[in-house]
């Protein structure tokens, strides 16, 4: 199998914090989400897979390469958004253009021009005076004029309205439609994933909890609701998880194992792993 990013017993410790990614794996031409509370580990990840720090021990591959901060060659093919992203701040999007064609060697002037006329972005105004959303559209824009075929994209939904999300979440399903494109994307709006994922990944206190196909996840869980009274009729071992309310109790169980009385309930991929982290992973 061939794989854009690639992580065998890394690890990176901060202070208290420690990231181990025992064995993470993204595959070519596949779109994987990244996700897991505040402070589990996703920013870490981004860093150590673009280089911006390295890691204490194990493995670490990216296009690849085992030192992304020193292979220029790979660089050029990774495309990325991260909230920390250090952008001249005064430059609009036409002086933009000209600095990033300097640094890109496949930059493409052509489609750059195109995305900031499909993104309604005004050329003469400077980034930071643009809105929220305005500012990740013009670092999509950068992210997908170099014909990059890795794109690592943190948060880029984060704090846009519904429209700009779907607006950028069909560009993205566009671009992964080619085989030799991949994108790794962390994001709190696990909607967001479910429209766009191939293969999900949760990072649970600097740990891979598990790496799965989204197709598959959803359809091996289903969501039982009972009574407090009829809970005795489950059997223990089949019940992953389990959330107590004041009237009833809902059961996160494999679809297999739902007795023929129960009645099934699909889950949402946002609802699927708050039970799976809260009850623990049995895959």
């Amino acid at each position: 199998m061939d794989y854009a990013i690639a992580c065998t017993d890394v690890r990176k410790s901060l202070g208290s914090f420690s990231l181990h990614l025992a064995n993470f794996f993204v595959e070519k031409g596949t779109v994987h989400g990244l996700i897991g509370a505040n402070g589990s580990g996703k920013t870490t990840t981004i860093k150590l897979l673009l280089g911006l720090m390295k890691q204490d021990e194990g493995v670490l591959s990216v296009l690849s390469s085992t030192d992304i901060a020193q292979d220029g060659e790979a660089k050029n093919k990774i495309g990325f958004i991260v909230d920390e992203t250090s952008v001249p701040s005064l430059l609009n999007p036409k002086e933009m253009g000209m600095v990033f064609s300097g640094l890109y060697r496949a930059w493409d002037s052509q489609t750059y021009a195109q995305l900031v006329s499909r993104f309604k972005l005004d050329e003469n105004k400077p980034y930071r005076s643009c809105s929220r959303g305005m500012k990740v559209k013009f670092l999509l824009a950068v992210a997908l004029s170099h014909n990059a075929s890795l794109l690592i994209l943190d948060e880029p939904t984060s704090g846009l309205d519904p429209l700009s999300r779907d607006e950028i979440l069909s560009l993205l399903a566009e671009y992964s439609k080619d085989e030799e494109h991949t994108i790794l994307i962390t994001s709190h709006i696990t909607s967001d994933l479910e429209k766009l994922c191939d293969y999900i990944t949760l990072l649970d206190d600097g740990k891979i909890r598990f790496t799965e196909e989204k197709d598959s996840l959803l359809d091996t869980y289903r969501l039982v609701r009972t009574t407090h009274a009829s809970l005795s009729d489950f059997d223990p071992d089949s019940i992953i998880a389990k959330r107590e309310g004041e009237f009833q109790v809902e059961l996160l169980m494999r679809k297999e194992q739902i007795p023929s009385f129960a009645e099934p309930v699909r889950l949402t991929l946002e609802e699927l792993v708050i039970l799976l982290a809260k009850g623990g992973y049995k895959g």
